[in-house]
């Protein structure tokens, strides 16, 4: 799925990109211009000119500098075919060198898909399978991972699934035990395979989803707490509250009164989502994971 887009042009020199992790799988093309990765690993001052394409990984902590204005095309997804996670596992990213046609490709690419980014209709999800394949296929030219490369597209399949109707019964508050029963495997397997695919527990993954929702709101609509509670899955708005400040270390209606106004509300919401500890979660106590996934 689709999580976040953005192309055209971008100056990282004066204002490079901080280093991060993040929620999503990162494709970043630089189709004029030089830009470099920065992080542990990549050497300092070393930039690649144009047109590159690379992808990271969520748990792949890492940061943006260009030497002057680029033309670029972001995406992030939730998930990826697993040859491309594989093939990250060994360096922690991949990186292509792209052939113009393959460039104008990239661009073409991230015009066509942003209107249906923006306001959805029924055929988006197909584009947005469509984006990921081909970013793919181009990360994976004229490499040769051998015949045994294990795939599994069954587990990335209906984790997908899964958070995707998640996402859109998030006002009734499901349980693991329905997102379990309406991917037809038991409560158990569905925790393997949220472990397999995503590297942490269901708790953790649908309370970023959640907190997700709650973030988009705050930052787009003027709904009170208890509506947002509501809508994002949780119980309450004190609910709300209590795990919006434990992971981002600021209460919702702060977050809403000192930021609202002085960004755009996608870029809100992606520096917010950038604030996540994730050991804070990891410190919840049992009791408290229940309540939160219930």
């Amino acid at each position: 799925m689709l999580r976040y887009i953005a192309h055209g042009p971008k100056d990282l020199s004066s204002a490079p990109v901080a280093e991060m992790t993040r929620f999503n799988w990162e494709f970043y093309a630089c189709l004029k211009g030089s830009l470099r990765p920065t992080g542990e690993g990549f050497e300092e001052g070393k930039f690649e000119r144009a047109p590159m394409l690379w992808v990271f990984p969520p748990e792949r902590a890492h940061g943006w500098e260009s030497r002057r204005k680029i033309d670029r095309a972001v995406f992030h997804f939730s998930t990826v075919p697993d040859v491309i996670r594989e093939a990250c596992a060994e360096h922690g990213h991949l990186s292509m060198a792209l052939e113009p046609e393959e460039a104008d490709m990239v661009r073409q690419l991230g015009k066509s898909i942003e209107p249906h980014y923006r306001s959805p209709t029924p055929a988006s999800l197909l584009l947005f399978d469509r984006a990921l394949i081909d970013l793919s296929l181009l990360l994976l030219r004229g490499r040769d991972f051998g015949a045994a490369l294990p795939l599994e597209t069954v587990a990335v399949e209906r984790v997908e699934r899964a958070t995707e109707w998640y996402l859109s019964h998030l006002h009734e508050r499901p349980t693991l035990d329905a997102l379990a029963e309406v991917v037809h495997v038991s409560v158990a397997h569905l925790r393997r395979q949220f472990r397999l695919v995503y590297g942490k527990s269901p708790h953790l993954v649908l309370t970023q989803l959640r907190l997700e929702r709650a973030a988009q709101l705050l930052a787009n609509t003027g709904d009170t707490l208890d509506v947002i509670s509501r809508r994002s899955g949780f119980n309450s708005a004190s609910d709300l509250c209590r795990v919006f400040k434990r992971r981002f270390k600021v209460y919702p209606n702060e977050w809403r009164t000192q930021v609202a106004g002085k960004e755009r509300p996608e870029e809100q919401v992606k520096r917010l989502i950038a604030r996540v500890d994730p050991a804070a979660l990891r410190a919840t106590p049992r009791a408290g994971r229940r309540a939160a996934a219930n």
